[in-house]
């Protein structure tokens, strides 16, 4: 296995890992908060696609072993010697924990904690194996802390260095006429709480802070001159919506920005109440600027409101009506393949490996088939090469592995495969692909 290092933004990179696990959280009414500390680099040298890879097996353990509370994710610089740096990756999630006596188990392949505990959250699987050896291949090391019915910590550090290649383009604000401008953060979540206040202090604002409605009510009458507000809607007893209309009686020119679950209809029926809608977990770099729209503008109409738009929505499968199989035996790579076709407007069936794509073929014809490269029975370089020589109408076949290496490229386009997707697949990647195969097959 070999690393392609380039030059990436890692805040880029935790967010679209972030975003895959958005709607979950939501569901399951957890808190998926990340914290890059204000000195790591935004640009860094590395593999990209592996340190993605191990982020998603990660967070994604932490989301199956937590029902309730918060999973937090935290970038710091260990070290630094010239221009080399030890990056630390901390998860930290308030599940069901790991007995001490047990922990020895979670790095080794298909190992299983408890038996019990696998039925309901199923066993660890490779994810963590290959987690740890990929760690290890980016020069660093992973180590686990958990304590029983509190949570489990995971930390990893990787050797990299600040990049030198511009892939996202930061607009540089003045802050200088907004410098020590009273803002009100309210979420009674003290990592969300912790993470905005410091956020707010280094664009040089002035938070004031408040762990729910009635305390945010209260410091409105001590501070006299807030100059903005920022709520969490999913809140015990007073929640965003309750608090937003109590303020707007009484402060009815303080803008209200919104911090909201991916999913959440009330906050759209309610929108009239906030001057801007945020889906959580919130990109930096979108409630900054939200942050200095309103503090700028903060006599405009709450009537404008703003609303952060999806990426995706069921127009595309209007403009693309495609017909789509999906060849995967893995459940959670199902789940979360299905679920965003779904949301594209797409109803894609199911095989769960190469022998049920091919006997697919045959009660249907298919547009493209997402077809993975490992699976039982039949694996999908074996099922495209018969599919090739067999079915007289003949599919776009998209390969999903995670082997990245230039041979396995060249695997999947000697069998017979049209194009090639990387695992863990990033949602814009599954829309590009499905526009440009999309754009041919409706030509």
């Amino acid at each position: 296995m070999e690393l392609d290092v380039h030059s990436f933004d890692l805040r880029d990179c935790v967010e679209n890992v972030l975003d895959v696990f958005a709607e979950k959280a939501s569901q399951l009414d957890l808190d998926l908060v990340y914290q890059i500390d204000h000195d790591v680099p935004s640009q860094i040298l590395g593999d990209s696609l592996r340190l993605r890879q191990v982020l998603i097996n990660i967070i994604g353990n932490a989301m199956k072993f937590t029902t309730t509370g918060e999973v937090c994710l935290t970038v710091t610089i260990l070290s630094k010697v010239k221009d080399q740096l030890d990056l630390q990756f901390s998860i930290r999630d308030t599940g069901i924990g790991i007995p001490a006596d047990k922990l020895n188990k979670l790095f080794k392949a298909f190992s299983q904690v408890d038996s019990s505990t696998t039925r309901k959250y199923g066993g660890t699987g490779l994810g963590l194996a290959i987690s740890e050896k990929l760690v290890m291949l980016m020069g660093g090391d992973i180590n686990v802390e958990s304590e029983l019915h509190v949570g489990t910590t995971f930390t990893f550090n990787i050797k990299t260095e600040a990049g030198i290649k511009t892939q996202r383009t930061y607009v540089n604000y003045n802050l200088n006429e907004l410098e020590n401008k009273l803002v009100l953060a309210v979420d009674d979540n003290l990592t969300n709480r912790n993470i905005i206040e410091t956020q707010l202090k280094q664009w040089s604002l002035r938070p004031v802070m408040a762990s729910s409605g009635q305390e945010g009510l209260d410091q409105l009458e001590i501070y006299k001159d807030i100059d903005l507000i920022i709520t969490d809607m999913s809140m015990p007893g007073m929640d965003g919506a309750a608090f937003a209309a109590a303020v707007k009686e009484k402060y009815p020119n303080i803008p209200i920005i919104l911090l909201s679950s991916v999913g959440n209809e009330q906050s759209r029926t309610l929108s009239h109440l906030f001057n801007a809608v945020l889906t959580k977990p919130t990109k930096h770099n979108i409630l900054q600027k939200q942050v200095i729209d309103q503090l700028k503008n903060g006599n405009v109409s709450t009537k404008e409101v703003k609303v952060s738009k999806p990426q995706f929505n069921e127009d595309f499968a209007r403009i693309f009506p495609l017909s789509i199989l999906l060849a995967e035996d893995n459940a959670v790579n199902q789940k979360l393949t299905t679920h965003i076709l779904h949301k594209m407007g797409y109803q894609p069936d199911v095989a769960v490996n190469g022998l049920d794509a091919i006997n697919a073929l045959d009660l249907k014809s298919y547009d493209i088939i997402f077809m993975d490269i490992q699976m039982p029975e039949m694996d999908g370089l074996e099922a495209t090469r018969f599919i090739r020589q067999n079915i007289a109408k003949q599919p776009v076949i998209i390969a999903m592995t995670a082997n990245a290496l230039t041979e396995d490229r060249d695997a999947c386009i000697e069998a017979g495969m049209d194009d090639y997707l990387s695992k863990p697949m990033k949602l814009e990647d599954i829309i590009n692909m499905l526009e440009k195969w999309g754009k041919k097959i409706v030509k």
